[in-house]
């Protein structure tokens, strides 16, 4: 297990505690300087808003403790101080829009997807992902790369909170922040291809991994 470390920032009044890896020191000081800047409202119980999760601050002796779901738990009911976990899916998720060019789309970590069951044992992947109208659902759509004419029975289809896609498929992170209208295709686990849903005759290429096998 790597070793991890508390950095303690003065905002105000307040007197704030985040602990986290090294090689993450420096987003936690960037998020300590976003809570800084806010320290007027600060208290405990106040929640930011971290990519797709929250971080919340939580009295501890005389200070404000950082904490966030337990991703590697039961992320809808437990917290951890490490704020390592948080920060990896947040890394994980905003490399591929940047490569693809496209401005990010949130989600929540306790929306829902869709995904084809089998999922959990399954290492090539198509993720796409349309605008929801309901709250709960995120868009996302994710089953096998098998050329289908027909859509899946329903029968063949779960409905799962995407911190738990990511906590038994954590690949498929990287493709959570992809805006709608997007498909992405995974090959053993790795991006291989995004593509831009246009329509059937001018889908776009948004990004190809050309990394020789």
């Amino acid at each position: 297990m790597n070793e991890t470390t508390t950095i303690t920032r003065q905002a105000g009044e307040h007197t704030l505690r985040a602990t986290a890896t090294a090689q993450f020191s420096q987003m936690v000081e960037d998020i300590l300087d976003v809570l800084e800047g806010q320290q007027a409202n600060l208290r405990d119980g106040y929640v930011l808003q971290f990519g797709w999760g929250p971080i919340f601050l939580e009295a501890e002796d005389d200070a404000l403790r950082l904490r966030t779901p337990d991703y590697s738990r039961d992320a809808a009911n437990d917290r951890t101080e490490d704020l390592s976990g948080a920060i990896a899916i947040q890394v994980s998720q905003m490399w591929l829009p940047r490569a693809a060019n496209v401005r990010p789309m949130g989600l929540r970590f306790d929306q829902e997807i869709l995904i084809q069951r089998g999922w959990r044992e399954r290492t090539d992947f198509e993720a796409s992902r349309r605008i929801s109208k309901h709250e709960i659902f995120s868009g996302w759509f994710i089953c096998d790369t098998t050329d289908r004419g027909e859509p899946y029975p329903h029968d063949e289809i779960e409905k799962v909170e995407a911190w738990k896609v990511v906590q038994h498929r954590p690949e498929l992170s990287q493709v959570l922040a992809l805006p709608a209208d997007t498909l992405t295709i995974l090959l053993d686990r790795e991006i291989y291809r995004v593509i831009k849903l246009d329509g059937e005759d001018d889908n776009e290429l948004l990004y190809e991994n050309t990394d020789e096998a």
